[in-house]
């Protein structure tokens, strides 16, 4: 929401101010519909829709992600220290290895709401490292850049990634990690959906949910397209995704030269160095970051205030003060950001962003 005025009420001045969920984490070249202009996209997503309104081509999940791969899988958590109860083999010899893909598996909404499959995407999609670079995972829904011919190649690119890397988290303070490791249980207090049992094999459950997703997506590609998928996943790649922070700052730099403050939301902790080099927003803008930014789940909220209005020296974090007094609350790190002001007539401000989680879980 964008509010502009110049005008004044009872002596004091309105501001223009803006909010904006800048949406770090998205990083999926297939999310939403877009219009980029290469023919091959619109034939490879008529495709892809033609394939999902076709039973013919709904299949069993052990056909794509197979038993064997599911004993690779268990493998790889022993050897990462990641135990393999028995409860996850009966999830998948008793459940999902016979679910069918599409409409069991990438429709039912218990597992959207249980997050098991989009929680792990989340942290591992687009890992930001210390030294600035990124990491990738290998799957049809991230930015990752090398080729993936096969379902059987890109298993082993998988496998490799989740479970042989060491990286190094920007922002983490725990050294370099496993990409499995990463990963943390998801609290049935938050997530209702999930039963007890559920909650307790979380973490393998999520693992193993992402496997049969990015399994099942590379299954729908190189049905539909083939010998065009790839391709075009790195055009959309390029537009939307490579340099989306810069882009982001050109945004606020050039249509909102007039706004004061700028609320942002699900900000990723690299964001913070982008802002520091900008030409534009490092002059106008100082911004306000969480004193511990959540490099992992890279949903921070951040503020941007002209530094030309207010002073930023009186600028002061009372986020803690504040979740504190909201008893019972479930606030993710980063998800809310307060902070006390003053501006250059010394009149004081309370400054808040907040990023609340789907149906107001947080």
């Amino acid at each position: 929401m964008h509010v502009s005025s110049t005008s004044r009420i009872f002596g004091i001045e309105f501001l223009d101010v803006a909010s904006w969920n800048i949406a770090s984490i998205n990083n999926n070249p297939f999310e939403y519909w877009n219009s980029c202009g290469d023919p091959k996209y619109e034939d490879l997503m008529c495709a892809v829709e033609k394939m999902l309104n076709d039973k013919k081509f709904d299949v069993p999940i052990e056909f794509i992600f197979t038993n064997s791969m599911f004993s690779e899988l268990l493998n790889e958590m022993s050897q990462a220290s990641i135990e393999s109860p028995e409860k996850l083999v009966q999830v998948w010899h008793g459940d999902f290895k016979h679910r069918f893909a599409l409409d069991e598996f990438l429709r039912d909404k218990s597992i959207a709401s249980k997050r098991l499959a989009s929680m792990p995407d989340r942290i591992t999609n687009n890992i930001n490292l210390k030294d600035g670079g990124r990491c990738y995972r290998p799957s049809a829904i991230s930015a990752y850049k090398g080729a993936m011919p096969s379902l059987e190649s890109w298993w082993t690119l998988w496998k490799h990634f989740m479970f042989h890397e060491h990286l190094e988290v920007l922002d983490g303070d725990s050294g370099p990690l496993l990409v499995c490791k990463m990963l943390s249980p998801i609290p049935r207090n938050k997530y209702p959906a999930l039963t007890v049992e559920e909650e307790e094999i979380s973490v393998q459950l999520q693992i193993l949910c992402l496997a049969i997703l990015d399994s099942i997506f590379l299954y729908i590609l190189f049905t539909s397209g083939p010998c065009i998928w790839q391709d075009v996943r790195m055009t959309l790649c390029r537009a939307l995704i490579q340099d989306k922070a810069a882009n982001t700052c050109n945004v606020i730099a050039t249509s909102y030269s007039s706004t004061r403050i700028f609320f942002l939301q699900e900000a990723a902790a690299a964001f913070l160095k982008v802002v520091q080099v900008h030409p534009v927003l490092v002059d106008r803008y100082h911004l306000v970051a969480p004193r511990n930014l959540d490099g992992r789940r890279d949903q921070n909220s951040m503020i941007l205030v002209d530094k030309h209005f207010f002073d930023e020296k009186t600028s002061e974090d009372v986020t803690k003060e504040v979740s504190d007094a909201v008893a019972g609350s479930f606030l993710a790190p980063g998800d809310l950001l307060v902070v006390k002001v003053q501006d250059r007539q010394g009149r004081s401000w309370l400054l808040a962003s907040f990023h609340g989680d789907s149906n107001g879980l947080s």
